[in-house]
């Protein structure tokens, strides 16, 4: 006689029990896919599970389990394409291993970010990939380090003994401006991110060590490094390109591209005839511009992809207690593309693109 099938919302582990005539015990093995299952009651619970309908409570798993098979991501800005970018290189990598991403966005906002990571530890994600927006602040280093789960810096680096996968932006930096240097420019501008972050200082010291290797004073006063957000990339451009001595060649953060730009169309300037220009980060902004910027080309998927493996590889170490953890800093390569918006001081120069490797 046919087993009576419950309505798909009552389906419990009970009723796959026995409808496949086994006990609770080996419906769990064989949803925990344990080893210790004999083939055929594997089959027939596997039958049962198909005929009910039966899907697995995520909640009731994770409680019997302690793994929710989830990872939280924190970024600063989930708009910015760099950092998106780094999303799209992590996510495959976590999912092909059976983890969803809980993805949040801390608008650089300490007290969003406080609760952010707060929530990742009431609903005990089993790793965190996170990028601070202040890896100075000692509140933000306590709560990290009360985390209890692997956890991976990304693009920041941390007074914690934690993993950290990095961008060269120092030596990204440094490149863009020497280049410029070597065009002949002096009065060059540099537009960034804060300080407070890992990569703000990375590229005011590749800014200044361009500089002073070549015995040329750095002009502290086209230098901008307070902000994030377009307007401050807008403003901060506009101010270096009036007055007596305006800046001739401008360094600017991939996330302030478009600031510039729009200070660039306000002043009814020409790029590369009044203003050379190098972006650190190649976005799709940079190559439709016409002409198309000049970039320090990082790969993002890369930097994401390698977060989300070192954070798996902490994980299967916390499951083995015979193998101690390793910590990291991994820095990924970048590329220097060479297009059309930058010029010798008083000249021009062909657009044609190419890409100059980083240096070994």
């Amino acid at each position: 006689m046919k087993k009576p099938r419950p309505p798909s919302a009552t389906v419990t582990i009970k009723h796959v029990a026995q409808h496949a005539g086994v006990s609770l015990g080996t419906v769990s093995r064989v949803l925990n896919n344990a080893a210790n299952v004999d083939p055929s009651l594997r089959q027939r619970v596997a039958q049962a599970i198909v005929e009910l309908g039966y899907e697995p409570n995520p909640v009731a798993q994770s409680l019997r389990s302690r793994q929710s098979r989830v990872i939280g991501v924190l970024l600063p800005d989930i708009q910015n394409p760099l950092t998106a970018a780094a999303v799209t290189g992590l996510e495959p990598v976590l999912a092909r291993a059976g983890y969803t991403l809980f993805l949040a966005n801390s608008h650089s906002d300490r007290a969003r970010e406080s609760d952010v990571l707060e929530q990742f530890k009431r609903r005990r994600v089993d790793g965190v990939i996170v990028m601070v927006g202040d890896d100075n602040d000692e509140a933000t280093r306590a709560q990290l380090r009360d985390f209890s789960v692997p956890l991976v810096m990304l693009e920041r680096v941390i007074d914690l003994d934690v993993d950290c996968v990095l961008t060269n932006q120092y030596e990204g930096t440094y490149r863009a401006t020497r280049y410029l240097l070597g065009l002949g420019h002096r009065r060059i501008c540099l537009i960034t991110v804060p300080t407070i972050t890992h990569s703000g200082r990375e590229r005011l010291r590749g800014f200044e060590a361009a500089f002073t290797d070549l015995g040329i004073e750095v002009p502290r006063d086209l230098v901008h490094s307070e902000g994030r957000a377009h307007p401050y990339g807008r403003d901060a451009a506009y101010s270096s390109l009036i007055g007596r001595a305006p800046a001739t060649a401008i360094v600017v953060s991939g996330g302030h591209l478009a600031g510039v730009m729009e200070a660039v169309r306000l002043l009814n300037l020409s790029i590369p005839q009044h203003l050379s220009l190098v972006t650190l980060g190649d976005t799709e902004l940079a190559q439709l511009i016409e002409p198309p910027i000049t970039a320090i080309r990082y790969d993002w998927p890369a930097t994401g992809r390698c977060a989300a493996e070192l954070l798996l590889e902490h994980l299967a170490e916390g499951r083995d207690a015979a193998r101690p953890p390793s910590r990291q800093r991994i820095i990924v390569t970048h590329e220097f593309i060479i297009r059309g918006s930058c010029a010798p001081l008083g000249g021009t120069i062909p657009r044609s693109e190419h890409a100059v490797p980083a240096r070994s």
